[in-house]
């Protein structure tokens, strides 16, 4: 099988052509710079408030690639403006189709950034081909001391495969089943297996908020743990 190119379901559009003449259109959505913006400065709060609690945070840049196409950003000026540990990438989220140039050289700059300036490389991977993780098996393998994080352990058996094959590659619990846990441990890579919760997560809060911990719990996690991964997400659900 192979991973560094795929093609994703279309997605139909909401209504044909013949269904548009009394159709209005109103765009009061926020530009993909100005929600960069916005993000930072939420980045920017959380970072000054763990500062002031003694708290480590790391804060991930998440690549948005049609954001970098059009020029709007680059990878250099992004991680310029705050002090970044590493990036996101997110296959779901967003198209990164490595079977195009364009997204191929965008991610070789990610890796080779992050390989030059010792950041992390966080990549969601779930059990849809499109976001396995051995879909940037040639990348992890081109940048041995990048340290490349699996969130989410999906498929198992891929990322004990990844593991296997890459000692640069770690992986998280967020999201992860217990199984998939175990199996992990069982296979003797306990000690790359990174604490993860995925928690809070906005729209999940409002579908399973039993799930979700309280405000309290997440102040005396964080003070416990002394160190906490945040994402700069430029994405919204």
């Amino acid at each position: 099988m192979e991973f560094g190119s795929y093609v994703r379901n279309a997605v139909p559009p909401y209504k044909s052509a013949a269904h548009t003449s009394d159709m209005k259109i109103f765009n009061s959505a926020p530009t993909a710079i100005e929600l960069y913006e916005s993000v930072k400065g939420e980045v920017k709060n959380a970072l000054k408030a763990a500062a002031e609690t003694g708290i480590k945070a790391h804060a991930l840049y998440w690549v948005v690639p049609d954001m970098h196409f059009s020029g709007a950003i680059t990878v250099e000026k992004a991680m310029e403006e705050l002090n970044y540990d590493g990036f996101k990438i997110h296959p779901r989220a967003q198209d990164w189709d490595l079977g195009d140039t364009k997204n191929l050289a965008l991610a070789d700059k990610v890796f080779s950034y992050a390989e030059e300036y010792k950041k992390r490389i966080l990549i969601h991977a779930g059990d849809d081909l499109f976001e396995n993780p051995r879909v940037f098996e040639s990348l992890i393998s081109l940048h041995p001391s990048v340290t490349v994080q699996i969130a989410h352990c999906r498929p198992v058996s891929d990322t004990l495969y990844i593991l296997k094959e890459y000692p640069n590659v770690v992986c998280d619990t967020a999201m992860a089943s217990d199984e998939s846990i175990r199996q992990i441990k069982q296979a003797g890579y306990e000690s790359r297996l990174c604490y993860g919760s995925d928690f809070p997560i906005t729209h999940w809060q409002k579908e399973r908020p039993q799930n979700d911990p309280t405000k309290q719990e997440l102040v005396e996690f964080a003070l416990k743990q002394k160190t906490v991964w945040c994402i700069s997400a430029l994405y919204t659900q």
